[in-house]
């Protein structure tokens, strides 16, 4: 199963577009979050959409993971949340 995120500017225009690993480290990380976090409303078969309002918490939920959480794909993540806020964009999640 594979999730795909797409960068998306203000326009929702694409700029960028990554996936998730093979051990699907991102998504297993957001199936057992907190029932209240951000990170657990990214659907694993459906779609998802983060504005920048939203994408300003889901940083801070990704920074507050201990380093050993942190995997190369999240970090991927990380880095795209980031590129969506600059750009007063979107983060898009398509699940299976």
């Amino acid at each position: 199963m594979g999730l795909d995120i797409y960068v998306r500017d203000v326009r929702r225009d694409q700029v960028d577009v990554i996936g998730d690993d093979a051990e699907d480290s991102f998504g297993q990380m957001c199936r057992t979050a907190p029932k209240t976090s951000l990170r657990r409303g990214v659907m694993q078969f459906g779609d998802t959409m983060f504005n920048s309002y939203q994408l300003h918490r889901f940083v801070e939920e990704l920074e507050s993971l201990s380093p050993d959480e942190v995997t190369p794909a999240i970090h991927c993540v990380l880095d795209a949340a980031r590129r969506a806020i600059r750009r007063s964009g979107y983060l898009y999640f398509v699940g299976d």
